[in-house]
């Protein structure tokens, strides 16, 4: 059952990305068609100051119309920004935090207290003539874990796996089998991180929806996400379509009703992570109104994680390995958490003892 689950997952994925492709391509041809009519002879345009506004025009139309410098999408200025963009959004976070967790792996290596030395045999052993017979040992019945009805637990490595590239340990740090140019690619660059988040959240989200019927599963969160967000990247590129207000064109509309329909889903996803854990008689973990503050709502995200990891490898009986971020972040794993203890206890910001021999 979790093979078709994944499978259904990677069709819907593959599917989003098809849709995005030949979006891509319509709005690459419509782009030409766009370019070649707003390339009129300068000496044919009569100069207006600038920053002056034409009072017999609607400003609307103002904004949308073509100028005759009007950029082509992703011509070799949009290439350098988008390239750009995406190397300085996406190399710095994870290389810095990779850092930081080798650093603590090798310290923690070090205080590993070694095994006492073996106490010497004696020369001559007199149970060697008189064997006693060896007590046989008590068998201890192992726990068997249904999985068949769980979610793989999935933890803050395993959504950001480009966290793990300069730990010794990385081939058994989750998520298992990822391969490392896989990692290093999402290092250096910031979409494909990006890709392999809503990848993350779609499975998380089929999985409360399959083993719970929580939620409306990830691909009606997130394709829609997808897209729009894709829209609003390539307008701003191609067009500088999100310098002017959410409505005013179809890159703009789409970019922004993305994002607040995935901050929509995020509220309902933080809900339903503290209705598993009442269920069990647990006090709820997040605050779903971390959302909305800049900075508590990335603890909260952050949070959301660990403990929807932390539940599901509960219920296969199974402890959550060692997660890196969260050894290093202590604010991650404290079961309650709210923004004025976080806001007066240094101790949950940064565990600098880890990094300390």
């Amino acid at each position: 059952m979790f093979r078709r689950k994944m499978g259904r997952a990677r069709v819907a994925v593959v599917t989003t990305l098809a849709l995005v492709a030949g979006a891509c391509r319509l709005l690459c041809q419509a782009n030409l068609a766009f370019t070649s009519a707003a390339e009129l002879p300068r000496a044919s345009i009569s100069p207006r100051p600038r920053g002056a506004l034409d009072r017999t025009t609607p400003w609307r139309r103002q904004h949308l119309q073509p100028s005759p410098v009007a950029r082509r999408a992703l011509d070799a200025e949009g290439l350098a920004s988008f390239v750009t963009f995406s190397v300085i959004t996406g190399a710095p976070i994870p290389v810095g935090l990779g850092a930081l967790f080798r650093r603590a792996e090798d310290v923690a290596a070090r205080r590993v207290v070694p095994p006492p030395p073996e106490e010497p045999k004696p020369a001559f052993d007199l149970s060697t003539l008189w064997p006693f017979p060896a007590e046989t040992p008590t068998a201890t019945p192992a726990i068997q874990s249904d999985t068949k009805d769980t979610g793989e637990p999935r933890d803050l490595m395993w959504a950001f796996p480009s966290f793990a590239v300069f730990l010794e340990g990385v081939s058994e740090t989750a998520p298992a089998g990822f391969p490392m140019w896989a990692r290093w690619l999402c290092l250096a660059t910031f979409w494909p991180g990006v890709v392999w988040y809503l990848y993350y959240k779609l499975v998380v989200e089929d999985d409360l929806r399959q083993y719970r019927g929580l939620g409306i599963g990830g691909s009606l969160v997130i394709i829609p996400f997808a897209i729009g967000l894709f829209l609003g990247v390539f307008g701003e590129f191609a067009y500088g379509s999100l310098e002017g207000g959410p409505l005013d064109n179809i890159y703009s509309t789409s970019f922004y009703g993305a994002f607040a329909w995935i901050y929509l889903n995020q509220w309902f996803l933080y809900n339903k992570v503290n209705q598993l854990f009442e269920e069990e008689g647990k006090p709820a973990p997040l605050d779903p109104y971390g959302l909305f503050v800049p900075g508590w709502n990335f603890v909260t995200g952050i949070r959301q994680i660990h403990f929807l990891a932390e539940y599901w490898a509960r219920q296969r009986g199974e402890e959550l390995p060692p997660d890196a971020f969260a050894e290093l972040f202590p604010f991650a794993k404290k079961p309650t958490l709210t923004f004025f203890e976080l806001a007066t206890t240094p101790a949950l910001w940064f565990n600098l003892g880890s990094l300390i021999d």
